[in-house]
């Protein structure tokens, strides 16, 4: 019986990990006005490539 239950919770295991990378590399991504306008603010003033945030 117990190895019926570990056979499960494997398969559940691999399942959720499945959907988790799925989710991450084939998700939509929501891509607010609000975060649009700050990138665009962000190139258009030169502050982006030239603060080294990190942010690209």
């Amino acid at each position: 019986m117990s190895i019926l239950i570990q056979n499960i919770l494997v398969l559940l295991i691999f399942a959720g990990a499945a959907v988790f990378l799925f989710k991450k590399f084939f998700g939509k991504r929501k891509i607010t006005a609000t975060s649009k306008k700050t990138v665009q603010s962000m190139k258009s003033s030169g502050s982006c490539s030239n603060s080294g945030c990190g942010c690209h």
